[in-house]
């Protein structure tokens, strides 16, 4: 019989081949040119420096991103370009409008319902992120996602990238609380008017109902779950994932993915062993269809009737609106669920 705790995966150290909320992984992301003379006439867009940071018309403009690095320009940048489609959704949210951004197909652009009005288009599914039709768009500042291990997920591959524009780059593996929050005060220092201000506020009613419904089930266990392919589950792991760092912090007692170092999504499962998985409450996250077979219908949780798969937009938009969506659904499933239900993880 296969062992109730989880067998760590030959990758479980390194990152895995999916990567979070649908997209694909870095390198899918970055084929494409750019020519020399576009190069050429974009290079004096200024660099980066460690200087401290604060926003003013009238003094320059800076800003700190989630690396700790502080881009500074002597003004306010006015045309913004959105390189991947997770800064993209959570900046869209905000109320900032770019004039070139990446929309991989994926379903991310598309949960935020995005006006593409004026916006230029950037990636294709054969090239990856199109450096000229960057550039062409004439943006004066980039903005990036950070990689769990902090490299950039297209300027650190694409060295190109910087001579178009000083780029600012914005973690999804960050709490819900600082991803969101960075978005807001990035907005902000652009100048635009945020357009989800009420929604944090709806945001910490969530936190507290589910903060409340974990203290009333505290031995409930948790796991956060996807497919990898018809024959594999990933086990999410609470050290990368948004929304599993903030639960955390609240206290839900998640699954743990042993070894996993905090660049690893993921801990892979063969469908064998996945009734074994050691969790009271599943939640199916990021990917559809949920499985359709004997094994992943006995598995406890399943069984029991203990599975929660929220809709995919949810997940896709970082958005104080859309985490609103997710954590008040973990709070009623949570208060519902019955601890227990799942196999005893080996000691």
């Amino acid at each position: 019989m296969p062992n109730a705790t989880l067998t760590r995966p030959r990758t479980a150290g390194s990152r895995s081949g999916v990567s979070p909320f649908g997209q694909p992984t870095r390198r899918g992301l970055l084929t494409g040119g750019l020519g020399a003379a576009a190069l050429l006439a974009l290079t004096a867009c200024g660099a980066q420096s460690s200087t401290s940071p604060g926003a003013s018309d009238s003094t320059g403009w800076s800003f700190t991103d989630d690396r700790g690095r502080t881009v500074k320009l002597p003004r306010r940048p006015k045309r913004i370009a959105f390189l991947t489609d997770t800064v993209g959704a959570a900046l869209w949210a905000t109320g900032l409008r770019p004039v070139a951004a990446t929309d991989s197909g994926q379903g991310i652009i598309k949960a935020i319902e995005a006006d593409w009005s004026g916006v230029t288009k950037i990636y294709s599914a054969d090239k990856g992120v199109r450096l000229e039709a960057l550039a062409q768009a004439r943006p004066d500042l980039l903005i990036d996602a950070v990689q769990p291990d902090g490299t950039l997920q297209v300027a650190s591959e694409l060295s190109e990238v910087g001579k178009i524009a000083p780029v600012v780059g914005l973690s999804a593996y960050n709490p819900i609380e600082k991803i969101a929050g960075t978005a807001d005060r990035l907005t902000r220092s652009l100048g635009f008017d945020l357009t989800d201000a009420d929604a944090k506020s709806r945001y910490e009613q969530a936190s507290t109902r589910l903060k409340k419904a974990i203290d009333a089930n505290p031995d409930l266990r948790v796991g956060f779950v996807f497919g990898i392919d018809k024959n594999t589950i990933g086990v999410m792991n609470p050290k990368t994932w948004a929304v599993l760092k903030t639960a955390q912090a609240l206290g839900m007692n998640l699954v743990p993915v042993p070894g996993g170092a905090d660049n690893a999504y993921s801990q892979a499962v063969s469908l064998e062993n996945v009734p074994y998985i050691p969790a009271d409450l599943l939640i199916w996250a990021v990917a559809d269809p949920l499985p359709d077979n004997s094994v992943w219908k006995r598995t406890p949780a399943v069984r029991a009737g203990q599975l929660w798969k929220p809709e995919l937009a949810s997940w896709y938009a970082y958005s104080w609106e859309n985490f609103t969506v997710l954590l008040n659904g973990l709070a009623d499933h949570v208060r519902s669920a019955r601890a227990g239900v799942g196999p005893q993880a080996a000691a």
